[in-house]
């Protein structure tokens, strides 16, 4: 059976709830965690079973180019909502989490946090969380080796497969903290050798500044024109915020002009598509 499908088993669901019930009893043995909250299924799922458990939680959440935007939002809104203090750790490097990833030249993303971690007082003696499967630990292990002191492996040493995090997200019903908004911010680039911490952090301002504006889903994309220098944004907004795009043209021009791009051009698909700003009329 697919790893993407889920039986429904009442037998299923009584060994399930048991198993609920052991890491709950495990998590509540630590009054305070830290938990690296990336906002995947993993890691709602470990944040929601520490808070059954009465635990005092604080999210560490990195957001790097190639961490999805959607799992990004999903985080944010979870702890709002919750009133759960969250650290959001921005990085320009690639740090990943899942086990299709860890096996990359990337850093350790265990002791990149707990360096974090360690390196504030009031924060060192706490445990970190970890919200791993078995198929993670298990590459993340084969790949790092040990994991560093003071982490918490409780999913992975339980025995929790992905399927089983999956399972439980959608039986605690977490999809109600996921968004629209999907892909990473490397995604935004045509090539890897214009992606930079300066240029990553262009586009980010420029999303967030958008977003501000009424359009949470427009994206920004960079390009270089063949000069080499001339930095182009392209904005893509869908169907539904055409008309405010549309009517806001010109701010979004100013906006992304400050933020560093010479040119901008909005996507329109319909309505004119790439034109720039300043040649679309009403």
């Amino acid at each position: 059976m697919s790893d993407n499908i889920v039986s429904l088993s009442p037998v299923r669901d009584q060994l399930f709830l048991a198993r609920e019930q052991r890491l709950m009893a495990q998590l509540a043995a630590h009054p305070r965690l830290i938990v690296s909250f990336s906002g995947r299924m993993e890691s709602c799922y470990a944040m929601e079973l520490c808070r059954a458990a009465g635990v005092s939680v604080r999210a560490f959440t990195v957001d790097s180019p190639n961490r999805s935007r959607r799992d990004i939002v999903r985080a944010r809104r979870y702890c709002e909502h919750y009133g759960i203090d969250q650290v959001l750790l921005k990085s320009d490097e690639m740090i990943f989490f899942d086990h299709d990833g860890l096996a990359t030249q990337a850093p350790d993303p265990i002791r990149w946090l707990s360096r974090f971690r360690d390196a504030h007082p009031g924060l060192a003696t706490i445990p970190l969380l970890v919200a791993a499967s078995v198929e993670d630990a298990e590459a993340y292990r084969a790949h790092f080796g040990s994991p560093p002191n003071n982490t918490l492996w409780t999913f992975a040493d339980e025995g929790m497969t992905t399927r089983d995090f999956r399972y439980g997200f959608h039986q605690r019903q977490l999809a109600v903290w996921g968004s629209n908004e999907t892909g990473c911010l490397s995604l935004r680039f045509s090539s890897e050798e214009d992606m930079d911490g300066d240029r990553l952090r262009m586009v980010d301002m420029a999303e967030q500044i958008l977003a501000d504006m009424g359009l949470p889903a427009a994206r920004v994309f960079f390009h270089y024109l063949s000069d080499g220098e001339t930095m182009l944004g392209r904005v893509r907004v869908d169907e539904r915020e055409l008309a405010v795009a549309f009517d806001r043209r010109e701010e979004i021009l100013g906006a992304l002009q400050a933020c560093g791009f010479d040119l901008v051009t909005l996507d329109l698909h319909r309505m004119g598509a790439g034109l720039p700003l300043e040649q679309v009329q009403p």
